[in-house]
């Protein structure tokens, strides 16, 4: 087996994997969406909300929050980012409003908005992050994994979106796959770097065969 790059930008990264097999492809897609540690929000303490929305509304919007966090943070005794906010309406609430305590943190879309506060409204909190994995719940997973069989009339040069096309174009009882050569493509969320996800993932597989071995 072998793999080589065919495209990469700041938040996405293509793949073109060669000689292996359906099998292989989705336990590396499972290890990148379900096994990687990520921070999310996950405990809340409202001190005071009187706005449309429940508690339990918002603190599932802040769940969703991607958070881009300095990697030494994961290996503190206790890894975890703590946040605060406090604010008034008439004002529409979003990420760059909650303040992080402590330094190497940042949203990845500073932009998001939470709720919109109207007059004589007013929202505070404090919030906790934690690590977690995918398969506990998908706020932890760290980006968009899939593959899909490389066209077997491919001539190796095309770009994922001709190659998408490619597939599109044909009646699906016609369409000839590649049996042994895959695209994987790997749309970050922001958390991790595209490379690293991968690189991640693919120490994850190992360490698993790794754990099988007699």
């Amino acid at each position: 087996m072998k793999f080589t790059e065919l495209n990469s930008t700041e938040n996405e990264l293509h793949l073109k994997f060669e000689n292996t097999t359906e099998e292989f492809m989705n336990i590396l897609r499972r290890s990148a969406s379900y096994n990687l540690d990520t921070f999310a929000i996950e405990d809340v303490y409202f001190t005071s909300n009187n706005s449309v929305m429940y508690d339990e509304l918002i603190a599932h919007r802040l769940g969703l929050l991607v958070i881009k966090a300095d990697p030494a943070i994961k290996d503190l005794d206790d890894p975890k980012i703590e946040f605060k906010l406090h604010k008034k309406g008439p004002h529409t609430v979003r990420a760059k409003d909650i303040e992080i305590i402590g330094k190497g943190v940042e949203f990845v879309n500073p932009h998001a908005p939470i709720i919109m506060l109207s007059k004589n409204q007013e929202l505070e909190f404090h919030a906790v992050a934690k690590l977690g994995k995918g398969k506990e719940h998908m706020k932890w997973s760290p980006g968009n994994i899939y593959y899909f069989h490389y066209p077997k009339n491919a001539k190796g040069n095309e770009s994922l979106e001709e190659l998408r096309q490619m597939i599109d174009s044909q009646k699906i009882d016609k369409f000839k796959k590649d049996l042994d050569n895959f695209i994987f493509v790997i749309e970050s969320w922001g958390q991790m770097t595209p490379k690293d996800i991968l690189s991640q993932a693919l120490a994850e597989v190992q360490a698993s065969l790794d754990a099988y071995k007699l």
